[in-house]
């Protein structure tokens, strides 16, 4: 074999792993949706504290009015809060997770768009206040619809699932073929 073919050589276990975990993933999820959102719920309970303590540490760092960097603390306390509690308190259903979500995305997104998006001098503002829009519209649909939203995230995210996984098997396959 040439050179050429090396790193052929080396993505083919990573992808080939890649594959067959998206595709037991997406299975799992169909097959055992309700601890499957637990873990989504679980991981978004984490992106809650890492965006909280993230809203926290700009308003402590970013040079706003006193209004501005109360408000995004306070927000971002909520949000940090809200985590926690995904984390800790073991909910009986999904729905009240789903509130709890929908809530801490829409204080997400209203402390970014009073200011409390990091580094927001190097994002375009129209990007930044989009960002925001879609995390408080993102909470308003949650809120109004939670087991639609629950049903839906968990259907689409195990279809994405299987679908990546069958590709990145398939694209194992193709390199292996041409590397021989």
């Amino acid at each position: 074999m040439t050179d050429a073919a090396a790193p052929a050589r080396t993505a083919r276990p990573s992808l080939l792993l890649s594959g067959i975990v998206a595709v037991v993933l997406g299975l799992a999820a169909l097959v055992w949706p309700e601890r499957s959102l637990l873990v989504v719920g679980v991981l978004f309970g984490v992106f809650l504290i890492l965006s909280g303590a993230l809203r926290l540490v700009t308003a402590l760092r970013t040079p706003l009015p006193t209004v501005l960097r109360v408000f995004v603390a306070v927000l971002g306390a909520l949000v940090l809060a809200a985590g926690v509690l995904t984390l800790v308190v073991p909910f009986d259903g999904l729905e009240v997770l789903a509130y709890v979500i929908g809530i801490a995305w829409i204080a997400d997104g209203v402390a970014g768009l009073f200011g409390g998006m990091p580094d927001a001098e190097l994002v375009p503002r129209g990007l930044a206040v989009a960002s925001c829009a879609v995390a408080i519209l993102g909470g308003i649909a949650i809120l109004l619809l939670p087991g639609i939203a629950i049903a839906s995230f968990l259907l689409l995210g195990a279809v994405l699932l299987l679908i990546t996984g069958v590709l990145l098997v398939l694209v194992w396959v193709l390199m292996r073929r041409r590397a021989r």
